[in-house]
């Protein structure tokens, strides 16, 4: 019996204790727990994503601070950051999830562009990706909406964007019989909202509605490390 049992902890209370900490860290609400994130995020750089261990990866995107996610991304393309894992339902969801609480502006362009590499994979065949993740009009929106109408078609997030609609509205092609009637309301939705954009006399709020469309700036609400200060 070592003195840890001794004192009436056990081995598993000491690691809920542990993680309890860096759960805390890792929500980077001071300056010293970006510090400690980002070395985190740089050990994680170096042992790579897999399948095995992905979600710690995804949980760090979702702490929404572009330091962290410039140490876990390191010199990696990150729109194929993620190739050695197969997307499935639940990344998916995870991915619409951070699409739809990040506002336009409100989330770093590579965090964006790290996602997108995933809903590639999964939809570079419409009927498959739908298979394993049906799409919605509210998923389409939220998608939508990170489009950047300052910028044009060019700029990597609107062009990776605009594949992306191209790709969910050739769900219904013409003479193929309809799988699911929700596939013709998703793939106008994204054929839509593509147009909007495209159409220079057009504008988003005519395909998104306003509520969807509010911006913020993801670098006035995150902490920078202690060491920057």
């Amino acid at each position: 019996m070592d003195n840890w049992a001794l004192q009436g902890w056990t081995e598993d209370d000491i690691n809920k204790l542990a993680l309890s900490f860096l759960n805390d860290i890792f929500k980077c609400q001071e300056g010293e727990a970006v510090d400690a994130t980002i070395m985190y995020a740089k050990y994680l750089n170096k042992v790579g994503v897999n399948p095995d261990n992905y979600p710690i990866f995804l949980r760090l995107l979702e702490e929404e601070n572009h330091w962290v996610v410039d140490a876990l991304i390191g010199n990696n393309d990150p729109g194929t950051f993620f190739i050695k894992v197969q997307p499935n339902t639940f990344i998916i969801q995870e991915c619409f999830k951070m699409f739809t609480r990040w506002q336009r502006g409100g989330i770093y362009e590579k965090s964006l562009l790290v996602l997108f590499g995933l809903l590639m994979v999964m939809y570079k065949n419409p009927l498959e990706g739908w298979r394993v993740y049906p799409l919605t009009s509210t998923d389409v929106n939220n998608l939508g909406k990170h489009l950047d109408e300052t910028k044009d078609q060019l700029y990597e997030v609107n062009k990776t964007i605009l594949f992306l609609l191209d790709k969910i509205s050739s769900l219904m092609e013409p003479g193929k019989p309809v799988e699911d009637e929700r596939m013709v309301e998703v793939s106008t939705q994204a054929n839509n909202i593509r147009g909007k954009f495209l159409d220079m006399t057009k504008h988003l709020n005519e395909a998104i509605p306003d509520i969807l469309l509010k911006k913020d700036d993801y670098k006035k609400k995150e902490v920078s490390p202690a060491t920057l200060k």
